[in-house]
Formats: structure tokens, sequence, C-alpha cells
């Protein structure tokens, strides 16, 4: 194993356990000693890997949005009925039942709420290419003749957006997955022929 390989285990490794120490304390009170405590380490050798609880935080949205992104272009490479490849799109918000954590967490609220850290500008880079990917989807879709769909850009920028939407005000999981359920069949059946 080489020693990026190492790093990148450490690091996933911190931010698991940074996960659970947001979701108990709060963005707000969260502070790398606690971090360390729950990564089994020392304060110092966290700071070796991250430079403060932004950069944690930073990290785990990276990380998040990249694994969403890697799904939805594996759902969109596919063709189907269309509610079946929008909830595709939806369930890939939620890897490993994160959502269903962090929505029923004490401190969710403020954590889907929190902007910070140096991989603020990436992440929203991957969300616009979520959404390009989906609008590309629809124009293949629409030019194939399996859906109707005048503008694949202002459908997608809706759909997105109002994926995006359904967690306000934030639901807990259950009604945040009913509400994407809802929101898929709507779409869908509005997108078929």
């Amino acid at each position: 194993m080489s020693n990026q390989d190492l790093e990148t285990d450490k690091k996933k490794a911190i931010t698991n356990a940074a996960f659970l120490v947001f979701a108990e304390h709060g963005f707000r009170k969260t502070s790398m000693q606690l971090i360390a405590n729950k990564a089994g380490m020392s304060r110092p050798a966290l700071y070796l890997h991250f430079q403060s609880k932004e950069d944690v935080f930073g990290y785990l949205g990276l990380n998040f949005f990249t694994s969403v992104a890697t799904t939805v272009d594996a759902v969109l490479a596919k063709s189907g009925d269309p509610a079946q490849v929008l909830q595709g799109v939806f369930d890939a918000f939620d890897p490993d039942g994160a959502m269903a954590f962090l929505l029923d967490a004490e401190h969710g609220n403020e954590l889907m709420d929190v902007k910070s850290g140096s991989s603020h500008e990436a992440i929203d880079k991957i969300a616009t290419d979520i959404r390009l990917a989906l609008t590309q989807w629809l124009r293949d879709e629409a030019d194939q003749g399996r859906i109707e769909c005048a503008d694949p850009v202002i459908t997608g920028q809706t759909i997105m957006s109002s994926f995006y939407g359904i967690k306000k005000p934030l639901p807990n999981y259950a009604t945040y997955k009913a509400r994407a359920a809802q929101l898929a069949k709507m779409f869908g059946k509005g997108l078929k022929l």
C-alpha cells in the first residue's frame, strides 16, 4: 500500500469519526479535540491531516458529493421508466444511510446549513455536474423519443431545485424519503409519453 493510500485511509477513518462527532455535537460545538478523541488519536496527530474542523467538514462533504456523483452517473447511464430513474438519482443522495443518520440527528438542521471548508467550491461544481448529467440524460431520452421534454435545461434545473427543496423545513428521514418518492413520481409522470 502506498503512502497516498495510507493517507487516504487515515483521512477516511478520521472523517468517519468526525461525522459521528458533528452529528452528536453540531458544527459549532465540535472541536478538533473531540474529533481526535473519537478517532483515537492525539490532537497534534489530527493536525497532520487536517488544519481545522472546517477542513474536516469540507472533506466529508466532498467525499459525500463525489460518491453521489458516481452513483448518479451509473443511474443515468441507463434508460428506463423516468420515475424509477429519478428515484435512483434521489436515492444516490443517501449513501449508506447517511441521510437517515443526519436528518434524525439532534443537530441535523445545523449541519445541513453549514457552508464551510475549503471544499465548498469543489462541492458546488460537483452539484452542478450532477444537474448537467441529469440535463444530458433528459436530452438524450427526449431525442430517442422515450420521454417528453421540451427544455431539458429548465427541466433539469427544476428537478434538482425541487429535490434540494424537499429538505426544507428539515424533515425526519421517513418524511424525506416520502417527499423524494412523491417528487420522482410527479416528475416521472410528467416526462412519460
